[in-house]
């Protein structure tokens, strides 16, 4: 199958039924990246936007953990995956959302909702750039805890893979086909009441 970057952003592109920001419409979860870095300008406006999101109390328990391809860091985050996320270690970045479970010696019922609003807040100024973005909730959490020396005040959640779009000629076939199967929205999620 013979399918470029163009193909999979009109396979991708989804049916909007209400208009909706840029940003939103074109956002997808690719699984192939070129090794073109991030600028630390438009690093620092992403990581801007998800210092910038609401959170309950504003007690803002999401931390923060990057690196770039080639780095020790990058070999050990890619480590802590199972084979079947693999394709991660095409994209330029790598980044480990955390979370703080405790705030004030408290339990933070609503810390990972908020590490939620940060991760869209960063993915969606991200994609603002021309950058698309991919979370992976699927890792060995406490092997890169220990790997990267993270604590236990902080604990990751999520892998960001962030990147440009790869040349979909060079994916693997396995990826690919994840790519192109067809991943619709559910059709209703509110009523009034």
């Amino acid at each position: 199958m013979n399918i470029n970057k163009r193909d999979i952003l009109k396979i991708r592109n989804p049916k909007i039924k209400y208009p909706v920001i840029d940003e939103i419409k074109k956002r997808f979860s690719p699984r192939h990246f070129t090794n073109e870095m991030i600028p630390n300008r438009i690093l620092n406006s992403i990581f801007e936007a998800a210092r910038h999101a609401p959170s309950g109390r504003n007690y803002q328990p999401w931390y923060y953990y990057f690196t770039n391809k080639g780095s020790r860091a990058y070999k050990k985050i890619i480590s802590s995956l199972p084979e079947s996320n693999h394709w991660a270690k095409t994209a330029s970045t790598l980044i480990v959302a955390c979370y703080e479970p405790k705030h004030e010696g408290l339990d933070n019922e609503y810390a990972l909702y908020d590490l939620g609003a940060s991760v869209l807040s960063l993915i969606l100024q991200a994609q603002h750039y021309g950058y698309y973005a991919r979370q992976i909730g699927h890792f060995d959490k406490e092997k890169l805890s220990l790997d990267l020396n993270i604590g236990k005040v902080k604990k990751p959640f999520i892998i960001i893979v962030i990147g440009k779009i790869g040349d979909y000629k060079n994916i693997e076939k396995l990826y690919l086909e994840k790519e192109i199967k067809d991943h619709p929205k559910k059709n209703k999620i509110f009523e009034i009441i």
